[in-house]
């Protein structure tokens, strides 16, 4: 079961394992890894410290997404929602948490995405001489990882709001 819901996690780790593998050698040992408005490097770091910290990154946000529903939901934890009593009585709690579950993996699963684009667009532009990096690719990579955070906070506000709740 718990396989069934890391998996995709493993997959987008796996892809950053392969970027690591595939770049690595082609790369110089300092890396721009920071770019302004324009595209232009104004940051700087090793190859070695760029990969540590994706492949650590990527790491760390398979291992949240893994462990804050469990956490999240341990005894004693004090959940906020509107209306706890209702959303976790007994005949709701099971679909209230799978819920939640869902929302938490759907928000880790697209920062990885939008963690693996930007990565590729930093080796790629590393391999380029000049190094610039397409800034509008990455404006419109961000404004959709935005637009769906928000559409998920509004799935999230409307489902769990005062007004669902039948009297």
């Amino acid at each position: 079961m718990i396989l069934k819901k890391i998996w995709p996690f493993l997959v987008l780790l796996a892809l950053g394992l392969i970027q690591v593998a595939v770049y690595y050698p082609q790369l110089p040992e300092t890396l721009a890894v920071h770019f302004n408005w324009r595209g232009d490097p104004n940051g700087w770091s090793s190859r070695e410290t760029f990969f540590f910290i994706e492949i650590g990154l990527l790491t760390l946000l398979t291992l949240v997404a893994i462990f804050a529903p469990i956490w999240s939901f341990r005894p004693g934890m004090r959940f906020h929602l509107p209306n706890k009593q209702f959303w976790f009585a007994a005949e709701r709690k099971a679909e209230t948490i799978a819920w939640i579950e869902s929302s938490y993996r759907k928000i880790f699963l697209s920062s990885m995405v939008l963690m693996l684009l930007v990565c590729e667009h930093v080796l790629r532009a590393n391999l380029g001489a000049p190094v610039q990096i397409d800034s509008g690719l990455l404006r419109l990579a961000l404004a959709v990882y935005f637009f769906l955070v928000f559409l998920l906070l509004v799935s999230l506000f409307r489902r769990f709001r005062k007004t669902n709740i039948p009297h």
